[in-house]
């Protein structure tokens, strides 16, 4: 079973790649354009790159929080909505995993005290020390921690 597991974000997209239950690729998407739909239409592309390279049987793809302005929710809520349409069209189990969940599948704080700065420090130091790597993004962490809470829920 392959799993690719998205962190999706119009600037920086953070995926990973699961065989089985092994860490076998992460990393992330980078687009400094500042065209929102070129930013979407380039990640979207990276994507499906991912799924003709690794033929996933799952993609597990983080669920939009709305909590911002309303520009940045449509081009998020886009871009989540056109990698289930690429799910569709390569016939891919897809699931959206709001970040709570995900969070606690792993036993991570979902506590409103913890600020978002240490929410994403938090996930970093589990993935690093869970995979024995090192992070450079928490756009990576987050994929890999997403993924992770996947198929640990389809263990259940």
């Amino acid at each position: 079973m392959i799993t690719i597991a998205i962190d999706p974000s119009t600037k920086c997209t953070g995926y990973s790649v699961f065989k089985d239950n092994e860490l076998i690729d992460y990393g992330a998407f980078s687009e400094e354009s500042k065209n929102t739909t070129e930013r979407v239409f380039n990640i979207l592309t990276k994507v499906e790159e991912l799924i003709k390279k690794y033929e996933p049987t799952n993609m597990a793809v983080e669920d939009v929080q709305i909590t911002m302005n309303a520009k940045t929710a449509k081009a998020l809520l886009g871009l989540q909505f056109s990698i289930e349409l690429l799910t569709y069209k390569y016939n891919i189990e897809c699931s959206l995993l709001h970040p709570t969940s995900w969070r606690k599948i792993l036993g991570l704080s979902n506590s409103r005290t913890l600020d978002r700065a240490a929410k994403k420090q938090e996930t970093i130091n589990y993935v690093e020390n869970k995979y024995q790597i090192k992070i450079e993004k928490d756009d990576i962490s987050d994929a890999i921690a997403i993924g992770t809470a996947f198929i640990e829920n389809a263990k259940k």
